[in-house]
């Protein structure tokens, strides 16, 4: 199963959304624009899919409805945030829709507007229905979240639920006390705690794959394990080749944060499961190498094609987008306007049109696109006061 097409309404940054998706994404635009919230849509309908998730629980953890529905709500859609989903499983397709609006007189509880779910053109679900007429509090759930209620649309709740997000924080790996013990902490504060949750056989095989790629991308880089401390604590341990007949140890403790960011991309990719759903990836060139940035779209490709993976990815780096293989029809360029964020391929931006025709380097284009234009008023920051 893949999306296809997504669209929203009143989505934090964005009044309005709507693009087709193909196997990847390359997400552009300048700073404030979006790209993270954008990312979190994605995650959003995982976390209302997911098993201890639901609709009340995503939109609490996110702040409440007032935090998620964007400030220009108030005239667009009566104020509904609204989710369209379209998908592909092989010859079938599926379409999820999903409105919620607050609750009146002051509670403010997210409520289901209305929740829709279409197979092959035909409508498998309704909402609200007569029940709900009956009984409008269960209104405060999506009939997505409930095993009793999504048996005839089960492939949706279940492919959003694989969405996975990594944006590892160096800091929380090397000290995992900061992150207040939240399992499955998109942040890395349990990220070796997982790695040490994974069956010896599979995690030590998945270390040697990334023991391999890392020789190559960071130098005098020797093997890569994963041990216990006579705590209980599980550390990532490498080896340095060196003056020395043995090679030097290191632990997370030790490491640069961009062998440690690349350690917890390459786990991410290596664990992804066979059917893999959606990976979200939030500026993964932080701390790389520029060599090892321009790689990164062909290690994505070469891990897309043994699994069954979308990619979404937000960069500001201009040696990313180069690659050859990026088509404009992989790039969302999003701009900041008087009326929220909007968001459009590269590919349908008519005042690139001869650009893209003439091959020019695609961030050549982007940053004609989304850098500012005038930065004197951020360079005069600098100066001392006048005499």
């Amino acid at each position: 199963m893949r999306v296809t097409h997504i669209s929203a309404s009143n989505w934090r940054n964005f009044k309005s959304l709507e693009f087709p998706l193909e196997d990847r994404l390359f997400i552009v635009g300048p700073n404030a624009a979006g790209k993270s919230n954008l990312l979190d849509l994605f995650r959003f309908l995982g976390d209302v899919a997911g098993p201890g998730g639901g609709l009340a629980a995503a939109i609490d953890s996110r702040g409440g409805l007032s935090k998620v529905r964007s400030l220009f709500a108030r005239n667009n859609k009566k104020g509904r945030l609204i989710v369209d989903v379209e998908l592909q499983d092989g010859d079938d397709t599926w379409r999820y829709h999903l409105s919620v609006r607050g609750e009146a007189k002051g509670r403010n509880r997210p409520l289901v507007s209305a929740e829709r779910v279409e197979h092959n053109g035909e409508t498998l679900l309704e909402r609200p229905d007569a029940a709900d007429v009956a009984d409008p509090e269960r209104l405060t759930q999506t009939h997505l979240e409930q095993i009793s209620a999504n048996q005839n649309f089960r492939p949706i709740p279940e492919y959003f639920a694989k969405v996975r997000y990594f944006h590892l924080v160096p800091q929380l790996i090397r000290d995992p006390a900061r992150y207040g013990g939240v399992s499955d902490d998109v942040h890395g504060g349990d990220f070796i705690a997982q790695i040490n949750s994974i069956t010896p056989r599979n995690r030590n095989a998945w270390l040697k794959r990334m023991q391999n790629a890392l020789r190559f991308a960071v130098p005098g880089f020797e093997s890569l394990n994963l041990e216990v401390d006579p705590a209980g604590r599980p550390h990532l341990v490498a080896g340095y080749r060196n003056w020395r007949e043995a090679p030097a140890r290191q632990s997370e403790a030790d490491f640069s944060d961009g062998t440690l960011r690349l350690i917890g991309l390459l786990w991410t990719l290596v664990s992804a499961p066979a059917n893999g759903g959606v990976l979200l990836l939030e500026e993964p060139e932080l701390s790389l190498n520029a060599a090892v940035v321009r790689t990164l779209p062909t290690v994505l490709a070469t891990a897309q094609r043994d699994r069954s993976m979308q990619v979404l990815l937000s960069t500001h780096a201009p040696e990313l987008l180069d690659d050859e293989g990026i088509s404009p029809r992989e790039v969302l360029v999003l701009q900041v306007t008087d009326d929220g964020s909007t968001v459009t391929l590269l590919s349908d931006i008519d005042e690139v049109a001869d650009e893209l025709a003439a091959e020019l380097p695609t961030s050549q284009i982007v940053d004609g696109l989304v850098s500012p234009q005038d930065l004197a008023g951020l360079i005069v920051v600098g100066e001392g006061k006048r005499r």
